[in-house]
């Protein structure tokens, strides 16, 4: 097994609040942990269509790239700052298809506030809208007119509500940046980025207001 130490208590509290979250919209879910050197990727794909990135600074540099259960992690990760990787486990496809490392171009920035006013209304106008629709369909054309709209340059407001929904947005403010590809739309957040493919349209299950 790999043993990671992650670099401090508030690293350790960041990661757990990270897995907390996610667990709690998916108790099934999965992570894939990158590591290279002192700094590990913890990836996720929430019920947002969207992957998720959480940098962990760690203590001694490792050398690793699993995909392990959230849940199990997030136990061995609660013990103690110092922990054994789960074992590793198979994965739904957004594990293989992780966005690029390179050719972003930044789009616009802006500020955490206004990102978590721009999901609130969001949240808001889906309450509104959906309120005793019962047809899938409608519903799913009610979601794809909320949570496509943008909040950030290109970026569709599904990937804030994700950052808030797994805690990367952070307890203040901060800066937020908009990147994209040809293929994919990416927002940066304090505590680490969200990330979708263009042209997705957001599954019911994703539509949870939190």
């Amino acid at each position: 097994m790999t043993s990671m130490e992650v670099a401090g208590a508030a690293e350790q509290q960041g990661l757990m609040q990270y897995l907390e979250c996610l667990v709690a919209l998916d108790n099934r879910a999965v992570v894939r942990i990158q590591a290279g050197g002192q700094v590990a990727g913890v990836w996720s794909g929430p019920p947002f269509e969207v992957v998720a990135l959480r940098p962990v600074a760690l203590a001694a540099p490792v050398q690793a790239d699993a995909t392990v259960s959230a849940q199990r992690l997030l136990e061995s990760v609660s013990q103690a700052p110092t922990f054994e990787l789960p074992p590793a486990v198979s994965g739904p496809t957004w594990v293989g298809l992780l966005p690029p490392r390179g050719g972003w171009e930044e789009r616009m920035r802006g500020d955490v506030a206004n990102v978590r006013s721009a999901v609130d209304a969001a949240k808001h106008f889906f309450r509104e809208r959906a309120e005793g629709v019962t047809d899938r369909a409608a519903l799913e054309q009610i979601a794809h007119d909320v949570w496509e709209r943008t909040c950030l340059g290109e970026v569709p407001v599904r990937c804030a509500h994700a950052a808030e929904s797994l805690a990367l947005l952070g307890p203040g403010d901060g800066l937020v940046v908009a990147y994209s590809t040809d293929a994919w739309t990416r927002i940066s957040v304090p505590g680490g980025s969200v990330a979708t493919r263009r042209g997705l349209l957001p599954s019911i299950p994703a539509l949870r207001v939190i």
